[in-house]
C-alpha cells in the first residue's frame, strides 16, 4: 500500500498555460474554424480537418480516424501520466490501476460497476 501512496502523489499533470490563456486561445480558434465553416454539426476538430485536406502530405486525424500509432501514443502518454513508474510496462500500469480500484472495492462486482460506486471526485485542470 505505501508503494501505492507513493505513486499516486507523483502524479502532478504538467501545464505550461494558464487556464485563462487556454480559455482564450480555445476560443479564439474555434471562433475563427466555426466562422469559416459554420456547420453546426461540427466540432472544432472537424473543422480543422477539412482545412487540413490542403496539406496533401497531412494524415487525417479526426477521431474516428486517428491512426493505431496515434492511438497507442495518447494511450500511453496517459498511462504514464497516471503511474509514473517508468521499470513498469504499459500493460503493468493499466493492470496497477485496474488493482487499485479491486483494492478500494473488493466486492464481487464488475469493474464498471465498482468504478460507478466510486464516483468522480477528480479535479480540473483548475482545481475545481
Amino acid at each position: 500500500m505505501e508503494t501505492e501512496l507513493k505513486t499516486l502523489e507523483q502524479y502532478k499533470p504538467i501545464y505550461t498555460e494558464s487556464f485563462e490563456e487556454v480559455c482564450t486561445n480555445l476560443k479564439l480558434i474555434s471562433s475563427r474554424l466555426y466562422e469559416l465553416l459554420p456547420d453546426v454539426t461540427l466540432s472544432p476538430d472537424e473543422r480543422l480537418e477539412r482545412i487540413a485536406r490542403i496539406v496533401p502530405s497531412s494524415l487525417l486525424c479526426s477521431d474516428h480516424h486517428k491512426t493505431a500509432r496515434t492511438k497507442l501514443k495518447k494511450l500511453r502518454t496517459r498511462l504514464d501520466e497516471l503511474v509514473p513508474d517508468s521499470t513498469l510496462s504499459y500493460s503493468q500500469k493499466l493492470e496497477y490501476l485496474v488493482d487499485l480500484v479491486n483494492n478500494r472495492i473488493p466486492d464481487d462486482l464488475l469493474l464498471f460497476e465498482k468504478l460507478e460506486s466510486i464516483g468522480d471526485k477528480r479535479k480540473s485542470d483548475i482545481g475545481r
